[in-house]
């Protein structure tokens, strides 16, 4: 290999920085005794929420419940203007929808950055390094934001459709607050990670003992949607709902009269109208049975963050960890996809992602082999890259047995989108465990056409066909399976191990923390913190000495801005990065831990098991 970073060496930590880092209440078109009226309602609403789900101790959440007047300052650490709400006093919106700040931030586009949105908010390093990169919203000129996620939008779509444009906004949540008024009806909240629960988030928190960002920027919106006496309703749905059936009575401590599960593209305005009419239960489910067709979703009216537009819905692939799997498949036709394209591209986007939770099923015609339909794979490429204004499209998500079973197909996407050595193709894979014997139990078809116990050699040699193509997976791995060994932790980082064998390789692993979703709903969370080990240690330890690598050697090419904010986010990746690195180091020393030496040879990467050279 050409790259290769000491495991032993470390920087140390450094004085911390003044703390200048202020989110506060903003203030209210109220009274002054009402104002502190909701002030001291906000403060108790955060505090109750701060002790049902930890974090107590937390700097960030403490300032923002206590602090008694209004703020100017931004989540990034910004400052700002504030909006100009349009419309004037004849508006009348019923419904206000918004999304936490770390949805609308579009983290100045650098590759894999919106991860940073689940690193915790408690120590000043980490404050740093989102003060850095999550940018704020840019709003047009009704103070309204440009962009918005996806999922929102959809919402958005269905009820103007219902109800018509003037009906319908979409807030800043900074200011969230002053959307409000008296015809306000119903605030709808999109949530994707509202109470920290999320994998990524619980593995950057130590098992939620730290306060992430995803959690503290929910709490701060929900503060916000709250006003002393209010008749509207608050009603929460979007993928993280389902974190609330993990805490009991938080939804009624937050303020959130209903929340929603399951799609509802479809008939998003019965629900809101029976809302606003007393007529909702406090929890509202959908499943399958009620899911939408592709003619039953409505397009999007406004560009969504990144460029997003949705080609397909729905797996197949059976993993039991995963809520996805459990969706009936759904495709999106061609022409429905060039209009969303189309409103993006009108907004300036010129790099379409396309969102799929497995790209390779697209239009799936062999459900047995899992074999991708290459010409409709190609076809939906091809398509997107002819509309006007694109000029390059890539996935989410995708599997990379799809690479191993067909590698021309790669290939020829690769000559589609034109990628090349300095325009690189991006692609999140599941790579979750480097056990055989957990893939047969867990993972069911993640590897098919080939059989489960064949899954490493899957992913090496995908790995490898990738990097030739200028493809760069993010893969996940998921730490403390149901069944998990330490002998199966040890043969994940054998896999790492030999990946990192492969010329020239490109990819990072990033080491979630099992929580109980899916076919495994009910089974217990995985508590990093308490029952980490020296096996599972070395996976996470191992995944970020690579990412690192990553960052010293790729950060500069892949980040597309002026040069000097370009190098404060490269020097801001590597220190920090070492940094981490070096927490880690003396976080192994305090509990005894050994760190094994990474492989220096293919042959070396295939014999590693459970004995190890020590570091």
């Amino acid at each position: 290999m050409s790259r290769r970073y000491p495991a032993t060496s470390f920087v140390r930590s450094v004085p911390a920085l003044g703390s200048s880092y202020r989110y506060a209440t903003r203030g209210m078109s109220q009274s002054t005794s009402a104002r502190g009226a909701a002030l001291a309602l906000s403060r108790r609403r955060v505090d109750r929420a701060i002790v049902a789900t930890k974090g107590t101790r937390n700097i960030y959440l403490r300032e923002a419940a206590n602090k008694g007047s209004p703020s100017r300052r931004l989540p990034g650490g910004c400052e700002s203007r504030s909006p100009r709400v349009g419309g004037g006093s004849d508006r009348m919106t019923k419904y206000v929808l918004a999304a936490d700040y770390t949805l609308m931030t579009d983290y100045r586009n650098v590759p894999l950055a919106t991860f940073f949105s689940c690193i915790p908010t408690d120590y000043w390093q980490s404050r740093l390094a989102f003060r850095i990169l999550a940018n704020e919203p840019t709003l047009n000129g009704d103070g309204q934001p440009l962009r918005a996620p996806y999922g929102l939008r959809k919402i958005e779509a269905g009820l103007v459709k219902a109800f018509g444009r003037q009906s319908v906004i979409v807030a800043d949540p900074r200011y969230l607050d002053r959307y409000i008024d008296d015809d306000t009806e119903v605030v709808g909240l999109h949530s994707m990670d509202p109470l920290g629960l999320g994998p990524v988030s619980m593995s950057f928190t130590m098992g939620g003992t730290l306060t992430p960002y995803t959690k503290a920027m929910f709490l701060d919106m929900v503060n916000k949607a709250q006003r002393p006496g209010r008749k509207y309703k608050v009603i929460l749905g979007g993928p993280g709902a389902w974190q609330f059936d993990y805490r009991e009575g938080l939804q009624q401590a937050l303020g959130i009269d209903h929340i929603v599960n399951g799609e509802t593209d479809h008939f998003i305005h019965e629900i809101f109208e029976k809302v606003s009419n007393e007529g909702a239960p406090p929890v509202i489910r959908f499943t399958n049975r009620t899911a939408p067709n592709p003619d039953q979703v409505p397009k999007i009216l406004g560009p969504t963050m990144h460029d997003m537009v949705e080609v397909m819905r729905g797996c197949g692939r059976g993993c039991e960890f995963c809520e996805v799997t459990l969706r009936r498949p759904r495709y999106f036709p061609l022409e429905y996809i060039g209009e969303e394209v189309a409103v993006n591209v009108r907004a300036g986007g010129s790099s379409i992602q396309l969102h799929s939770d497995d790209i390779f099923l697209y239009r799936l015609e062999n459900w047995k082999t899992f074999e991708p339909n290459e010409d409709a794979v190609k076809g939906l490429f091809r398509f997107v890259m002819s509309q006007p204004g694109v000029d390059h499209c890539y996935p989410t998500h995708g599997t990379v047995s799809a690479a191993v079973t067909n590698p021309n197909l790669i290939q020829d996407i690769s000559g589609i989108v034109r990628a090349r050595a300095d325009k690189w193709i991006g692609i999140q894979c599941g790579l979750e465990t480097g056990s055989p014997h957990l893939s047969k139990d867990i993972l069911n078809r993640k590897a098919a056409p080939f059989s489960a116990e064949e899954w490493p050699d899957v992913v090496v040699e995908g790995t490898a066909i990738l990097n030739r193509n200028h493809w760069f997976p993010a893969y996940t791995i998921i730490l403390g399976l149901p069944g998990e060994t330490p002998e199966d932790a040890w043969q994940t980082v054998d896999l790492i191990d030999r990946m990192e064998q492969i010329p020239g390789n490109h990819f990072i692993t990033a080491p979630l923390t099992f929580v109980p979703v899916g076919a495994l709903r009910g089974e217990e969370f995985y508590n990093l913190d308490e029952r980490i080990d020296e096996a599972r240690f070395n996976i996470a330890y191992r995944a970020w000495r690579h990412v690192l690598m990553e960052i010293d050697e790729d950060l500069w090419r892949m980040t597309r801005l002026p040069a000097p904010l370009k190098a404060l986010i490269v020097a801001t990746g590597r220190l920090g990065g070492r940094y981490i690195l070096g927490v880690m180091h003396r976080y192994a020393r305090e509990r005894g831990f050994r760190i094994r030496a990474p492989a220096k040879t293919p042959r070396q990467a295939e014999g590693h098991t459970v004995s190890f050279p020590a570091a």
